[in-house]
């Protein structure tokens, strides 16, 4: 048996005893599952579980897309229009155990069927989220590899997305957008022949989406959006973002800023705002109107003739002599430069190789 084999059997052993002490009664994880999802959501909300249920288990990098696929075409095979509007039908935990099951027992000929790690190594990905002073963290990021594999798209191209979400007045854009971006993404006709179009519909779709939401539930908050596409084997990467987060790109303590922040002091944004009927003042920061710091975001429905959802996109051609992509909301950058960043990851890196 291949040693990647051997690696996967015992992981589905593992689970298997994690299955055998499961308490369903227990609440596993803080759920993004709602009890009232709509039809374009469904996609997005069981990815979401899946891959979170799964890295709870520690499930190989390299069989998370695959099983998560697998979970998501159950799906589809237990109802063929994923659920009634509006309802989540199918319950997870049992799809997800169902998949995974099917392959125990060092000698099960259906482990021969899995797919061997990639040729080339996934980027190693780490993150850190604090919310400092504020009463709950409003945050949000995605990590989702092998998005092709989930979504069933034909390519020898893998792509891997990065995201981060800074949320204000309320959780519920920023998990929204968590949930849902990566999958607008891979829906669109534009991907994956087209990725910079294919960010823009998934922008749009996912702002139309929320704003729905809100205006049917009462939701006011908003939040910032950083979305990065990456393509290893074409040593490219796409940035897709509204507001004012930064992505870095460190080379040698060498330093490529990929976006230029939304702020409302950005002569540009000042301009646009303006020319809508809106103001820019200075409280402490420069604010939209006196009241929001960003001047483009996902949500935001009372701020939305000012505060705009449309997203610029940059693309970056890598050398392969990067060593690092680093996504932070503006809380990060505020409060460290970006040669602190670069300097503490290298003495982490220098320190602690393992971790």
């Amino acid at each position: 048996m291949a040693n990647y084999l051997e690696e996967y059997a015992e992981y589905f052993k593992d689970f298997q005893e994690f299955v055998a002490k499961l308490n369903y009664e227990d609440d596993l994880l803080p759920s993004n599952l709602k009890c009232r999802t709509g039809q374009e959501e469904l996609v997005g909300e069981c990815v979401e579980w899946t891959l979170r249920y799964l890295r709870l288990t520690k499930c190989p990098q390299s069989l998370l897309s695959f099983l998560t696929k697998t979970a998501l075409d159950r799906v589809k095979l237990k109802n063929d229009e994923y659920t009634q509007e509006g309802v989540l039908a199918p319950n997870m935990v049992e799809i997800v155990n169902e998949v995974c099951l099917q392959y125990c027992g060092n000698d099960n000929p259906a482990l021969s069927t899995l797919p061997a790690p990639p040729s080339v190594p996934t980027p190693i990905v780490s993150t850190c989220a604090i919310k400092n002073s504020r009463r709950r963290m409003e945050n949000r990021h995605a990590i989702v590899e092998d998005l092709d594999v989930i979504f069933n798209i034909s390519t020898s191209r893998p792509t891997n997305y990065y995201a981060i979400f800074d949320g204000h007045s309320g959780v519920d854009a920023a998990t929204y957008c968590s949930t849902h971006m990566h999958c607008f993404i891979a829906q669109s006709p534009k991907y994956p022949s087209d990725p910079e179009g294919a960010m823009k519909d998934a922008f749009a779709r996912t702002e139309s989406l929320f704003t729905e939401k809100c205006n049917q539930e009462n939701i006011n908050g908003g939040c910032t959006a950083l979305c990065v596409l990456h393509r290893p084997l074409d040593r490219q990467i796409y940035a897709a973002w509204a507001g004012d987060s930064q992505a870095i790109v460190v080379s040698q303590n060498k330093i490529l800023r990929l976006i230029n922040p939304h702020k409302p002091e950005r002569k540009d944004e000042q301009k646009r705002i303006e020319q809508a009927g809106g103001v820019v003042l200075f409280y402490g920061t420069w604010r939209v109107n006196g009241q929001l710091a960003v001047s483009r975001a996902i949500g935001d429905v009372k701020h939305k003739q000012f505060v705009s959802g449309v997203p610029e996109i940059t693309s970056v051609t890598l050398d392969g002599d990067e060593d690092f992509l680093v996504l932070g909301c503006d809380g990060l950058w505020d409060s460290v430069k970006e040669i602190e960043v670069a300097s503490t990851l290298y003495e982490q890196l220098q320190n602690e190789p393992g971790e």
